[in-house]
């Protein structure tokens, strides 16, 4: 209710204050994708006469279930779970309207605000080790006690963990430079380049104590991103006693009991019930792909065909591969739109040579498109886009990758060239 209540007032407020003119800095491809992400779930709200939607696919539960009632000749929406796809319009109008802010800030605020994201990083972290310490007892914020995790705000490990490789990026590729940005040049990178393999390590352990396989495997990749962009211009043998160093402490690291846990957890992958869900959620893509189903209707409708064999104690809450339950709520509109966002990114892409390697908007850009790069792998084995609480980095690195193309272009909307370390 709460983010409900903030999502109507922000997007309020943006419109009265700016009447959207911030979404001129983001691509066409971008100002379609943004839009559609608002409106196609509305769309799905919108009442039906009842030969058009008994015409589509995967109605005949419905219709019959109606026709129990008597009313299966009355006017229905396109979704199969109304309720769950008007909170879903909700979110999806509240992530535009953030990335709208985002993109309306000036570009010291916006900069300021990477400071901020970091600040709630860290103290998630300093809950999640209250957690980890206590054996999930305090402070319990999840509805279940997942034990000693480090889940900080986050209702799923996966995600905590994708928002702690997430920040390695963001300290390492812009903050890291924004602290360092004073004194001497050769001081400058020295300490710059101690504080990003600091907070790297940091980041790492971290993620160990999440329990999280996913993200043990994308903030390895995060550091290795970093610390490559670290190691430019250092000498050969300073990058083999960092190598040597850094393989020390993956060590120490690899010998603790928490990254025994998550390493046994990573050789039970092949065993694992997300594949079966792809396999099993299938048909409904197959039944519901052209118009979709209604965004939040999943697991309802994974419910009404699951076989006998399959129920487990838990309840499949999601197919686990976001890109399949996009097809299933959404259809071919909803690919469309992915599509269009993944095209909106190009000109980002571009804009990479065109800026100077000292501007900010162009560190900002580069860590924005790695950002957004965790997502997209993170969302073939799970679904961080479907929470509120984990999408607030994707439209971070989306405003972004959107202002440094701006930049890039030499549009003033872009904002000024300020140069870093």
């Amino acid at each position: 209710m709460t983010i409900v209540l903030a999502t109507i007032v922000l997007a309020v407020t943006f419109a009265w204050q700016d009447g959207f003119a911030a979404f001129s800095r983001a691509p066409l491809a971008g100002r379609i994708a943004l839009a559609g992400i608002a409106v196609w779930p509305l769309l799905q709200l919108v009442p039906l006469p009842f030969p058009l939607w008994q015409a589509l696919p995967g109605q005949e539960l419905r219709r019959l279930t109606l026709d129990l009632a008597g009313s299966a000749d009355s006017w229905q929406p396109l979704t199969l779970e109304p309720t769950g796809t008007a909170l879903c319009a909700l979110m999806a109008i509240g992530f535009v309207a953030f990335t709208g802010w985002l993109m309306q800030l000036s570009s010291d605020d916006f900069h300021r605000l990477f400071l901020v994201a970091l600040g709630l990083v860290l103290l998630g972290i300093l809950i999640g080790l209250l957690q980890v310490v206590s054996d999930g007892q305090f402070p319990q914020l999840q509805v279940d006690n997942m034990g000693a995790t480090l889940l900080g705000f986050f209702a799923n490990k996966n995600h905590m963990a994708l928002v702690l490789a997430c920040s390695i990026l963001l300290f390492g590729l812009v903050v890291s430079r924004q602290f360092g940005a004073r004194g001497q040049p050769a001081a400058m990178q020295i300490r710059r380049r101690l504080m990003g393999t600091g907070y790297t390590v940091f980041a790492l352990v971290a993620i160990v104590v999440t329990n999280s396989r996913a993200g043990l495997g994308l903030g390895a990749l995060a550091a290795v991103i970093v610390l490559l962009d670290l190691a430019r211009g250092v000498a050969l043998r300073w990058r083999i006693a960092a190598v040597a160093v850094v393989a020390a402490l993956v060590l120490a690291v690899m010998s603790s009991s928490a990254f025994e846990v998550v390493a046994g957890r990573v050789d039970d992958v092949s065993d694992d019930l997300r594949w079966r869900f792809l396999e099993w959620s299938w048909p409904l893509a197959e039944r519901y792909g052209w118009l979709g189903s209604g965004f939040g209707s999943f697991r309802t409708l994974f419910i009404t065909q699951e076989q006998l064999a399959w129920v487990k104690p838990t309840v499949v809450n999601a197919a686990h591969n976001d890109y399949l339950q996009l097809l299933i709520e959404g259809g071919v509109p909803a690919m469309v739109l992915l599509t269009l966002l993944v095209l909106s990114l190009l000109p980002g892409i571009a804009a990479l040579h065109r800026l100077s390697r000292r501007a900010q908007e162009r560190h900002a850009l580069l860590a924005g498109l790695f950002i957004i790069l965790l997502y997209a792998l993170h969302s073939l084995v799970d679904y961080p886009l479907r929470r509120p609480a984990a999408w607030i980095f994707f439209a971070l690195a989306l405003a972004a990758v959107y202002r440094g193309a701006a930049a890039g272009r030499g549009d003033a909307a872009g904002g000024p060239q300020i140069e870093a370390a």
